[in-house]
């Protein structure tokens, strides 16, 4: 029965290890998503700077530039937004990865526990048994 547990121990924490690594990928799409809209935002700079300078040679176009930039930040925006609800919706999963595992955990330790107390109250009747025996044959003696 020990082995049994401690395989579905093995079991849960691999499980729980595998699922915090897909989380952790998660997190790093997240973490591109967000690194591609800081560019955008800094190419974006770049280019106001460059039409402030030179407005009558790329004053046109900047508008086709800026309205790309738009369109493609509000995709990004969405992207993002799903990939947080993503991550949220699978934190959960972890959390319930921890949960089965850390049951596990505690049903063993309760059984070690109750084996251990188990063993410990034999001894003490073993040791009782002794004592007594030890009493009668001292009464018998004197």
């Amino acid at each position: 029965m020990a082995k049994d547990f401690k395989t579905l121990l093995r079991m849960r924490k691999w499980t729980l290890d595998d699922k915090r690594r897909e989380l952790g990928e998660m997190m790093g799409v997240l973490e591109n998503l967000i690194s591609e809209k800081e560019a955008l935002a800094q190419a974006l700079i770049a280019e106001q700077k460059i039409a402030s300078e030179n407005p009558e040679l790329v004053g046109f176009a900047y508008a086709s530039f800026a309205n790309a930039v738009i369109t493609e930040r509000e995709a990004l925006d969405g992207h993002i937004a799903e990939q947080e609800r993503k991550i949220d919706a699978f934190r959960e999963e972890v959390a319930d990865a921890f949960k089965d595992m850390k049951t596990v955990e505690i049903a063993e330790r309760n059984r070690v526990e109750a084996e251990r107390a188990e063993e410990d109250r034999k001894e003490q009747e073993e040791l009782d048994e002794i004592g007594m025996r030890s009493a009668t044959r001292d009464d018998g003696l004197m």
